[in-house]
């Protein structure tokens, strides 16, 4: 391996899906073992960079036709990120379910605190909905939590994925009830982010959510108008919300929403 080039036109051709080029490298240069190539900023290896692009050919001949490291499979970069990371937060199912089959540690720790699962719950979509599934079925943690006490469902009910939600709850109801480091509930966070559906959910599994507060106590409603979803706000007030309920500091929603420029248009849905 006498070219000074080697590993960036390695990690080069790997990202970008060219197997016979990486091939070609291999054969030329009689690599042994591609871990030695990492980007230097980040320690991102060839099967991180091809994973993350989505190459499942690259993954494969990469896993496959290396005798070492053995560890190849749950390589990790500067952040203990594995490929695993990389397919759920991108969403590739493909890559996910081959890393699952191969051997990839299912509840591996980036920067100590996310998981593959944690990670695909903060997307939408079908794949993204594939993703869980299947982490979900090679026993993925659920109750893992970051560094500020969120859980997987906290993050679906940021990224608003109704059927990841669905699929969530009816295997692990109870995670319904859990609270972030500063008390916030899945409801707070699906109320903040606009999503009506989960907010319906949540309501239909327990009609307390409606008036929960946090460590700050904020409610619901509070949370609506603070991110401007003033239809959410509505639909909270409709299902039974305390439009009067006052946070640590004396605020109610109607001062939210004088803070946040939408106090003409909450007044007018607490008129009606």
């Amino acid at each position: 391996m006498t070219d000074p080039n080697l590993s960036r036109n390695f990690l080069h051709a790997c990202q970008n899906g060219d197997l016979s080029r990486v091939e070609i490298l291999v054969s030329k240069y009689d690599i042994q073992d591609w871990t030695y190539f990492r980007h230097l900023t980040s320690g991102d290896t060839a099967l991180h960079v091809a994973t993350r692009e989505g190459h499942l050919n690259i993954v494969r001949y990469l896993c496959e036709n290396f005798q070492k490291p053995d560890f190849r499979v749950n390589v990790a970069n500067k952040d203990m990120k594995r490929p695993l990371h990389e397919a759920a937060q991108f969403a590739h199912r493909d890559i996910v379910k081959y890393l699952i089959e191969k051997g990839a540690d299912i509840d591996a720790l980036k920067r100590a605190d996310w998981t593959p699962l944690m990670l695909a719950c903060t997307k939408t979509g079908n794949d993204v909905f594939e993703c869980i599934l299947a982490l979900l079925e090679a026993k993925a943690n659920p109750f893992f939590r970051n560094k500020d006490g969120w859980t997987s469902l906290h993050l679906i009910c940021r990224s608003g994925d109704e059927n990841a939600f669905d699929l969530l709850v009816n295997q692990f109801a109870e995670r319904i009830n859990d609270r972030s480091n500063n008390g916030r509930t899945v409801m707070h966070i699906a109320a903040f982010h606009g999503h009506e559906g989960l907010v319906n959910r949540l309501v239909s599994l327990n009609t307390n959510f409606l008036n929960v507060r946090d460590s700050s106590g904020s409610t619901p409603l509070h949370e609506a108008v603070k991110g401007g979803h003033i239809s959410v706000a509505k639909r909270l007030i409709d299902l039974g919300a305390d439009a009067q309920a006052t946070d640590n500091v004396g605020q109610t929603s109607l001062h939210i929403a004088a803070i946040v420029g939408n106090v003409e248009t909450f007044r007018n849905i607490l008129r009606n």
